[in-house]
């Protein structure tokens, strides 16, 4: 054979190998796939038990190994965040108005709250008062964040969602039990109370435990839950009736998965969030889940409250953003009142 022969038969002989293995590297191309997760500043914890169990099922099923990249901060920030550019699958959030901006730039579809069980919120929670360890200034009620001696430390509610529901159910129970006026007063000498506003729940956390800044945080219950899974000193904690019920809605964000071809996988791991199994990785991160087998089952590892509020009680959150966090508002209004008293 003369070399340039031996060269021609090489060449296909290389040809032919690769086009032997090119089937099974596609193969293996296909059932690798990624999402993008992001989502509200203290939902690390309970992802981090959800998506571990959601790729084991997933690649059993179906053959497909998903890994995901994560992306945790203020609710708002998120948000804003996606807008601005960041190609995110799926949105845990913890509020459903930071939903509505996606919905109307066209990034998620005005059905996402119909597509999943109980309106797209898999697990819920209510607003508590962190203190102390052994609660030294005694704080038991919302009443007791407007006494004198008790400094707050406040979540900033232009940045985080985590913010308007612990300000909402505060105010939302002086409202319902006493009048507006009251309410308002309530809300007045709450922000006159408060030493500093954190950016997120994660942040107020790291700033009540580390910096040990205030007498009392109101934050999520879930999120002290972690806390003292977390650390050797148990802070206390304290559910005030009434409440209100605090929201997780999660969704596929239409405009990526349909870009991306992952809405398959994507609406798989939202659906599982659902599950039996998801719905007790969620109490065991120390929220309430949906099912109510599973909440039954974990009864015990929530505070007791006798009287809970949803939002849609006082008018969902257009008429309470309005209210009290917009621009101007009552919010605003206090945080004026309270910089011309110092």
């Amino acid at each position: 054979m003369g070399a340039q022969q031996w060269g021609y038969g090489f060449v296909a002989m290389v040809a032919g190998a690769a086009m032997a293995v090119l089937p099974g590297w596609l193969a293996q191309a296909q059932r690798a796939t990624e999402l993008t997760l992001v989502g509200y500043a203290v939902a690390k914890p309970v992802f981090a038990k959800l998506i571990p169990e959601f790729q084991k099922q997933w690649q059993a099923r179906t053959g497909q190994r998903v890994t995901f990249k994560e992306s945790y901060g203020a609710s708002g920030a998120q948000t804003r965040a996606i807008l601005g550019g960041l190609e995110a699958d799926i949105l845990a959030q913890n509020i459903q108005s930071n939903i509505d901006p996606l919905v109307e730039k066209g990034f998620v579809r005005a059905d996402w709250n119909k597509r999943l069980p109980n309106q797209g919120i898999p697990a819920t929670s209510v607003m508590v008062l962190v203190t102390r360890p052994g609660n030294p200034k005694n704080i038991r009620t919302w009443s007791d964040l407007t006494r004198p001696d008790v400094e707050v430390l406040l979540i900033n509610p232009k940045t985080a969602g985590n913010a308007r529901w612990g300000i909402m159910a505060g105010f939302g129970a002086m409202q319902r039990g006493f009048g507006e006026a009251k309410a308002q007063d309530y809300l007045q000498r709450l922000v006159a109370n408060t030493k500093v506003l954190a950016n997120s729940g994660r942040d107020a956390t790291d700033k009540f435990v580390k910096n040990r800044i205030g007498d009392v945080m109101i934050n999520f219950e879930n999120e002290v839950l972690f806390l003292n899974e977390s650390i050797p000193r148990d802070f206390p904690y304290v559910a005030p009736s009434p409440n209100v019920q605090v929201d997780f809605p999660v969704t596929v964000i239409d405009r990526t998965v349909d870009k991306r071809g992952t809405r398959q996988v994507a609406e798989a791991f939202t659906q599982f969030l659902f599950s039996p199994r998801g719905q007790e990785l969620y109490a065991e991160a120390g929220y309430r889940p949906f099912d109510p087998q599973v909440r039954q089952r974990f009864a015990k590892n929530f505070q007791k409250v006798n009287r809970i509020y949803k939002i849609g009680d006082f008018g969902g959150w257009g008429k309470v953003n309005a209210l009290l966090f917009a621009d101007g508002a009552l919010f605003d209004q206090a945080q004026r009142l309270a910089a011309q008293g110092r």
